[in-house]
């Protein structure tokens, strides 16, 4: 029996990005992902951006923050967690928020979301060469 792995999104602004993340997490369901409530347990963490909302950087990089932790606890632990920013603000800030934030792992925008079986796999084939 496949392991359930965990998947926590935090959803900012329209009603669009709503929808967006209903349908990463069903595009992630035949991954054997399922969604949580609590950051601390996900093997993957999506912060799915709106551009367009006052402030809307600003509240990403504060989460993004607060995930690290989270990050640096199960690695500790000999697990992992993958960070990923998707939406608008991933769309237009992408370097930035790689530059801010290096341990986030995929950044995308919204043309993107049916690769995201490929960039997970990418992104954890990455982490095991490490």
């Amino acid at each position: 029996m496949k392991m359930k792995k965990q998947l926590y999104i935090k959803t900012y602004g329209c009603q669009m990005n709503v929808y967006d993340s209903n349908r990463m997490a069903d595009i992630l369901s035949p991954l054997g992902f399922e969604a949580t409530e609590d950051l601390s347990t996900a093997d993957l963490a999506i912060y799915n951006t709106c551009h367009i909302r006052e402030k809307a950087s600003e509240k990403l990089y504060s989460d993004l923050g607060r995930v690290k932790p989270h990050k640096i606890k199960r690695v500790a632990k000999g697990e992992d967690m993958l960070i990923a920013v998707a939406g608008c603000t991933a769309q237009a800030e992408g370097a930035e928020v790689m530059r801010r934030a290096p341990y986030v792992d995929m950044v995308f925008g919204p043309q993107s979301y049916q690769d995201l079986p490929e960039m997970v796999a990418r992104a954890m084939r990455a982490k095991e060469k490490r």
